[in-house]
């Protein structure tokens, strides 16, 4: 099928004054549910406490104008395009152009993936420093950064049937090459982002330069005869990962099942959505666990974490965000064939995410083409919103290294 090369239509955030009023409104009436005894370190779910003084925030002293102002620092665009099925998809994304610098070459178009329970803003504080690394005294490389919605999430499309990472990634290159121009392109992302990266090496490798990822989500074909037997460390890592993922797979379990069931009640409730996304900040955020509610509003504060829960509220797309979880995995996007392997450079930076045990790097191997690993000291799952200014040096520094 041939596909029209689609112009990008300039888009600016503005929400209806009477949509930011309702959103106050609905948190005027909010019902606590009872917390059980011993949910201090959020054993039960998101902290009573830390939701009460979040809704109180939300309702009375959070500014959504502000935060619009600040999503419309950078150039925003929309762009269309017809898949194969004859559906459109419509890809919001913030395109900023990188400065040259003295000390580098030209901007490297970079596209960057958020995840979920993420949206573009997740980027916003990197923007500036990966595009004009010296107004930071940074040396370059400096990149045209590219950073879009996820189809399904914030101000881009709600797909009509759900599609998974290996669909998204067609678009982002489609995106990249027919819509932006760019011959080749390098990326980089974390959460599902990183699902969508890992098939955009795979699927267009002759385009994709080099990737940066902070999750790895490939899984190779263990049973096949070009794979060495598990050694003893990766068996080890196996199975702390799986006993994580017993104690916090619960959001993931509905969601990749019987996402509908759920989307009522936050589609309904702004306090209900923030409950439910605040839980995955707290766990998987590199977040004082020692004082929770303290670590959590240091670590993200009301204003940053608040603009990411208003974009899902004010655009409808927590479903179809949630979605994702079931049609990634019909897809079967995660899993690589026998003997397939992401073959471009990979940079790959693991941040803390609360227990979770380092990846072996042999394990890592197995699915992608590893030339740069770096454990990271601090930071977690949010890394570009938790800390940026080391985030962007990483990422720059990466692929300073691959692509010199």
């Amino acid at each position: 099928m041939t596909h029209r090369t689609v112009p990008a239509d300039p888009f600016t955030v503005h929400i209806a004054e009477e949509e930011v009023e309702d959103l106050r409104r609905r948190l005027q009436r909010t019902r606590f549910p009872n917390e059980p005894a011993g949910n201090r370190h959020w054993d039960y779910g998101t902290s009573l406490p830390y939701m009460e003084k979040l809704v109180s925030y939300w309702r009375d002293d959070f500014d959504w104008r502000a935060a619009e102002e600040k999503l419309n620092r950078f150039p925003q665009f929309r762009a269309t395009f017809t898949d194969d099925e004859g559906e459109d998809h419509t890809i919001h994304f913030i395109y900023e152009r990188g400065t040259k610098t003295d000390s580098g070459p030209d901007p490297i178009p970079l596209v960057m993936t958020h995840g979920w329970p993420s949206t573009f803003r997740e980027f916003l504080d990197v923007v500036e420093p990966l595009a004009h690394p010296e107004r930071f005294g940074r040396k370059g490389p400096a990149f045209d950064v590219i950073v879009p919605s996820l189809i399904g999430y914030g101000f881009s499309s709600l797909p009509r049937k759900p599609i998974g990472p290996a669909a998204i990634a067609d678009l982002w290159h489609r995106l990249m090459t027919e819509c932006l121009g760019y011959d080749t392109y390098a990326a980089q992302a974390g959460d599902w982002g990183s699902f969508v990266t890992s098939r955009l090496a795979l699927q267009h490798p002759d385009a994709v330069r080099a990737i940066h990822l902070t999750m790895l989500p490939l899984r190779p074909t263990l049973k096949d005869e070009s794979q060495k037997p598990v050694s003893d460390e990766e068996s080890k890592w196996i199975g702390e990962m799986q006993r994580w993922w017993r104690q916090e797979e619960g959001y993931r379990s509905i969601q990749s099942t019987k996402p509908m069931a759920l989307a009522f009640g936050l589609m309904d409730s702004p306090a209900g959505l923030a409950g439910w996304l605040a839980d995955k900040y707290y766990r998987l955020g590199d977040t004082d666990k020692t004082d929770t509610i303290d670590g959590m509003e240091r670590r993200f504060p009301y204003d940053d974490i608040l603009t990411q829960f208003s974009i899902y509220w004010f655009t409808g797309t927590i479903n179809s965000a949630n979605t994702l979880y079931k049609a990634g995995p019909a897809e079967g996007s995660h899993q690589l064939k026998p003997g397939e392997r992401v073959t471009v450079p990979v940079a790959y930076s693991e941040y803390p995410i609360d227990v979770l045990p380092v990846t072996p790097r042999s394990w890592a191997e197995r699915s992608y083409n590893i030339v740069r690993w770096r454990i990271m000291e601090k930071g977690g799952h949010f890394a570009a919103m938790e800390e940026p200014d080391y985030f962007a040096d990483d990422v720059r520094d990466a692929f300073a290294e691959m692509l010199k």
